[in-house]
């Protein structure tokens, strides 16, 4: 079965296990080094698990600059702040300099992180990077890749680095928000691919 035959009926007689799988087979540290981190946006507890990851990925040593990208604010600790700026707040507070955070503050999607994002590399190396890491839960990935090689200048070699839920991924299933989440990415996935976005891909269901 082809990801764009996943109709909303075929979906919902899936299990959560189906759909983690149709979600994040495949999706792993692909081990690569680059120029800067893309670190995408989200809610609040999303936005600051994807940049635990980002902050690890710094002190590796395989990135020189993170940009975190997102436009859209929420509460957080009393104040009313971007995702962009959530996520610069657990950059410093885990080990990222002042000096290596570039936010974004104006992408409202996915597909507007990958063009804001790259503006951004632009104003900040006055030049397109060759090389980029995308940081994004693991959930969120497989489409936000299939951005990347659409949105992204063809120069720019991209990669992945995947978060993960804080809590195990069988207790993160039971969770009704969780599955939303999941029946949410394949539903705009599919869309991507209907829209011409992205290209269709075999899905295995078990």
């Amino acid at each position: 079965m082809k990801m764009s035959e996943l109709t909303p009926e075929v979906v919902q007689r899936l299990t959560p296990e189906q759909k983690w799988e149709i979600c994040c087979s495949g999706i792993r540290d692909e081990g690569e080094s680059a120029e800067t981190a893309l670190l995408l946006g989200s809610r609040p507890d999303r936005a600051v698990e994807r940049a635990l990851a980002a902050a690890e990925l710094y002190r590796q040593g395989r990135v020189r600059t993170i940009i975190p990208t997102g436009g859209p604010k929420w509460e957080y600790r009393g104040e009313l702040l971007s995702e962009a700026e959530i996520m610069s707040l657990v950059l410093r507070k885990n080990g990222v300099p002042d000096e290596a955070i570039v936010p974004e503050n104006e992408a409202r999607t996915t597909a507007e992180n990958m063009i804001c994002g790259t503006l951004q590399m632009l104003r900040h190396y006055h030049r397109i990077p060759d090389s980029v890491i995308i940081v994004t839960s693991v959930t969120h990935m497989k489409r936000s890749m299939a951005l990347a090689k659409a949105l992204l200048p063809r120069k720019i070699r991209a990669s992945m680095y995947p978060s993960y839920p804080a809590m195990d991924r069988d207790e993160w299933l039971r969770l009704e928000d969780s599955r939303t989440h999941l029946d949410d990415s394949i539903r705009y996935h599919r869309e991507l691919i209907e829209n011409g976005d992205t290209e269709d891909f075999e899905v295995e269901l078990q």
